[in-house]
């Protein structure tokens, strides 16, 4: 067994393996998510995976909203273009 304490042994340090494993349970307790519970984490992956889905429609809602309000600045000078000369 290893003795932890070279860097090379660190992977099988069982502290260390414990240490991080509490320590991922307490973020994830904190996110409220039972690591223990797969229903729960999958639950969670669905929600992460809808937010980026959300994110990224916005994103492309944004491009579409700034390409249509650039098509009717155009279309209104076109128009005032138009009117002044007198066509």
């Amino acid at each position: 067994m290893a003795d932890c304490k070279n860097k090379e042994d660190a992977d099988n340090c069982p502290a260390a393996r414990g240490a991080a494993k509490s320590a991922v349970k307490d973020v994830f307790a904190i996110l409220g998510v039972n690591v223990d519970d797969p229903a729960a984490v999958e639950e969670f992956r669905k929600s992460l995976r809808f937010g980026d889905a959300l994110r990224k429609a916005a994103d492309k809602s944004f491009i579409a909203f700034a390409i249509a309000v650039a098509g009717m600045v155009i279309a209104a000078l076109v128009a005032g273009v138009k009117v002044k000369l007198g066509g």
